[in-house]
């Protein structure tokens, strides 16, 4: 566990990245139970997995940074 602030801001972001890295798991599950039933919800679940893909990228920005 860290001590000074950076670290604890450090721990914050691998946090976040790996919630954000379940999201994007999650998002494939549910393109794989979806398959070609409904196309409407797969462009809906490949939207929302390329903006936690933005998300994460940002966090990692930020991350890198402290």
């Amino acid at each position: 566990m860290a001590g000074n602030t950076r670290g604890k801001l450090k721990e914050k972001f691998e946090g976040i990245h790996r919630n954000l890295d379940w999201s994007t798991v999650h998002c494939l599950s549910a393109l794989v139970l979806i398959k070609e039933h409904n196309p409407k919800l797969t462009e809906a679940v490949e939207s929302l997995a390329k903006g936690i893909s933005t998300l994460d990228e940002l966090a990692q920005g930020i991350y890198g940074k402290l």
